[in-house]
């Protein structure tokens, strides 16, 4: 298969008692998995720490067993440009038949890691089947609808999403305090995103809860590293989106010496932030930049806050009651976040209580 994969089987074995005349042992015979679940991966997603991992980590629940299916075959997509993968992605909707023994697949999901990539799987929606399902993630239900019709498949496109808000409000909480506690001139929280809103309408509730919480604000600031979707995870802009990160984390850290404040700021660079890590401990030990990372894990030798969003739980949760359903009858839209311990963070305010003047 052209897939750059790993075949995650579990496999029905049947034995079959074939009895002769010289052997009364069974003949285990191994059957084709007929359920398959492909996870498409933006190229170099994977390794970064975070969701991408978790989303691997939650779809590959499935070989352990427990999911009422006779066998599953598990593949995913991770290729290290963006043309490669659509191709990939076009050659997964074509091929009908499992890679074991060319038998049918009776059901067939395609778990989409990043939004737009509904635009490559539109472009090939022609060679999906009639029992073929999409789970979105990180989408809203106005994105599954708008997906459903540009698929062309109806009540078979899904989406589930965790919302961060939770975190937001907490790290708002704890800034309003550290600023009136301090005395320090106060500065608005702002955000860096890996890509502009002209890519990706983020379903995150971050921008949305910071504006409901500072009803004086009209707009969040907002800086962006890449403009042209996907192309941030190929090999040859790795190296300098890493840089990018490294840069605005100096920059904001420079921006707070002049104003003599802090600068509280949420980041969700996905596996470019990295490069803010590398900063963080290199040139942040005054805590000048108080950072909440995005889909991260919670350590405090960087002197940054986490919101941790449980996606491997959610979609293992959501696998193994699809394989459960018949085809089309999943929820079109599931919502998780911090009222249901999806979404959690470890800002901690006594951890700022050393930096205050």
């Amino acid at each position: 298969m052209k897939y750059m994969k790993i075949l995650l089987l579990l496999l029905a074995l049947g034995a079959m008692a074939a009895c002769s005349s010289d052997n009364d042992e069974p003949e285990v015979v191994l059957q084709a998995a007929r359920v398959q679940v492909m996870t498409v991966f933006a190229p170099g997603q994977l390794g970064d720490k975070g969701y991408a991992d978790r989303v691997m980590k939650g779809v590959n629940t499935l070989m352990k067993g427990g999911t009422g299916a006779d066998s599953v075959e598990v593949n995913f997509i991770a290729s290290y440009d963006v043309e490669t993968t659509r191709s990939m992605l076009a050659d997964w909707a074509g091929r009908k038949t499992s890679s074991l023994d060319g038998a049918p697949y009776s059901r067939r999901l395609v778990v989409l890691t990043e939004p737009f990539m509904v635009q490559w799987l539109a472009e090939v929606k022609s060679r999906l089947t009639e029992t073929d399902e999409v789970l979105l993630l990180k989408v809203s239900g106005d994105d599954v609808e708008a997906a459903a019709q540009a698929l062309g498949i109806g009540s078979r496109v899904h989406g589930l999403n965790i919302s961060a808000a939770s975190a937001v409000k907490h790290f708002e909480q704890v800034r309003e305090q550290y600023y009136e506690t301090t005395g320090e001139k106060e500065i608005n929280t702002n955000v860096v995103r890996l890509y502009g809103d002209n890519i990706v309408s983020y379903r995150d509730s971050i921008s949305e809860t910071i504006l409901e919480l500072s009803p004086n604000l009209e707009f969040v600031p907002t800086k962006t590293i890449v403009e042209q979707g996907g192309e941030v995870y190929s090999t040859q802009f790795q190296s300098s989106t890493f840089q990018t990160a490294y840069e605005i984390s100096a920059f904001l850290w420079a921006f707070g010496m002049l104003s003599d404040s802090r600068v509280f700021t949420v980041l969700d660079l996905g596996s470019a932030n990295s490069g803010a890590e590398f900063f963080l401990m290199a040139g942040n030990q005054d805590m000048r930049v108080i950072m909440l990372t995005l889909d991260t894990e919670p350590n405090t030798v960087l002197h940054r806050f986490a919101i941790t969003r449980y996606f491997d739980r959610a979609l293992a949760e959501w696998t193994q009651q699809w394989l459960r359903q018949p085809a089309a009858a999943m929820p079109r839209m599931e919502l998780h976040g911090g009222w249901d311990g999806y979404c959690i963070d470890d800002i901690d305010p006594s951890a700022l209580v050393q930096i205050q003047q």
